[in-house]
């Protein structure tokens, strides 16, 4: 499956990169709210700036409470001392966004 990896960038970005290359502003409470959807499930994303850095957090939405996917958290590309998500998502995966601008 492809990977999807999912990270902050400054205090006001949210980066997508691999299967899905996009970038979004996060809303006024500096929130990022996601749904990754594709064949045989979707994860809830969630990303946030706080006082200590990005925030990252992933949300099984299936009634069986598991996640879909295999997914971990680990080092931003190019920036280790910031978090991502790296995501195994199948083919056919869309984003749906919430909570963000642009």
């Amino acid at each position: 499956m492809p990977e999807l990896i999912i990270y902050g960038a400054s205090d006001d970005l949210v980066e997508l990169e691999g299967y899905i290359e996009d970038e979004f502003y996060v809303d006024e409470a500096n929130e990022f709210h996601g749904s990754l959807v594709g064949p045989g499930g979707s994860l809830g994303i969630f990303a946030k700036f706080g006082w200590r850095g990005w925030e990252l957090s992933v949300t099984a939405l299936e009634n069986d409470g598991h996640a879909p996917w295999p997914f971990h958290f680990g080092d931003r590309p190019d920036r280790p001392e910031d978090p991502a998500i790296f995501i195994d998502v199948p083919e056919g995966t869309k984003l749906r966004r919430q909570g963000c601008m642009g």
